[in-house]
């Protein structure tokens, strides 16, 4: 019986050793994923860009402001990574855009000063809304992605003037 015992108990230390090692091991585990989640949050990067737009001429309708991170979707006009609807109300107006990785982005804006949610032009197909680009590109027409992108590292500001 007294041999009994003795294997019993030799039984539960081994016992109590195998908990301690599984929760050694689930200790580490966790203490990894909870570093691994860290270093993949870090590593995402989430910046701001701040766009001051002025030379608002009519204080009706609103700014239609589009965010662009490739020149396909840019050229086509679709598929923004960010966009914004301002009411005008002054004759200038600062919008953030939040959350935006690092890259290449480049900025669309129109004054749709009649609401209809379109750029008007005349018969020549000459803008009759104001309008800019970032960079303040596109003196002579609309700006290429090239010419109206810049790349965003870190917080930016940009100031657009409507022409």
């Amino acid at each position: 019986m007294k041999h009994m015992n003795s294997a019993m108990t030799t039984l539960a230390r081994q016992a109590n050793k195998t908990k301690r090692t599984l929760s050694a091991i689930r200790g580490a585990g966790l203490a990894c994923l909870l570093l691994s989640a860290a270093s993949i949050s870090t590593g995402i990067q989430a910046h701001t860009l701040t766009v001051d737009i002025d030379n608002i001429q009519v204080q009706t309708g609103a700014l239609m402001v589009q965010l662009y991170a490739n020149a396909e979707d840019y050229a086509a006009g679709h598929n923004p990574s960010a966009s914004m609807i301002k009411p005008v109300t002054k004759t200038e107006h600062r919008l953030v855009f939040s959350d935006l990785a690092d890259g290449q982005y480049a900025v669309k804006v129109f004054h749709d000063e009649n609401n209809n949610h379109s750029l008007d032009t005349n018969m020549l197909g000459v803008p009759s809304e104001g309008y800019g680009f970032s960079n303040n590109a596109g003196s002579f027409g609309p700006a290429s992605f090239k010419d109206a992108s810049f790349s965003l590292q870190a917080d930016a500001q940009i100031t657009i003037h409507i022409r």
